[in-house]
């Protein structure tokens, strides 16, 4: 399939480089790494954990106290949000002590910004 590009898009991809030296440099990379921490943030469960982190660091029976639900389930979020490193975890002797990353605060407080008032 050709495309058929419009000619002011054409003269802006010709500053960079051709269409298919864009298509080569586009940071697929990077938009897999965006979607992972959007996934991660987009469930209210997990969204609940990092406000209630970025307020206090807990153990997982906290986290459960405060969501009211099963443990099995608060594990699985807390391991997602692990995964997208917006969370992190310490082992205190037989607790393990749940706390947000920098990029974690990072995120919540641009996400805190947009909070209709």
């Amino acid at each position: 399939m050709k495309l058929e590009i419009p000619r002011e898009i054409e003269r802006e991809l010709q500053k960079k480089g051709g269409w298919e030296n864009f298509k080569k440099n586009f940071e697929m990379d990077k938009v897999k790494k965006i979607e992972k921490t959007v996934k991660a943030i987009s469930d209210e469960y997990r969204l609940k954990i990092l406000y209630a982190l970025s307020k206090q660091r807990m153990c997982v029976c906290m986290i459960v106290d405060i969501l009211k639900c099963p443990y099995s389930k608060c594990s699985y979020h807390i391991s997602r949000l692990k995964e997208a490193n917006l969370i992190k975890a310490t082992k205190r002797g037989s607790f393990v002590i749940y706390s947000l990353t920098p990029f974690g605060k990072s995120i919540l407080k641009y996400l805190e910004k947009y909070v209709p008032k």
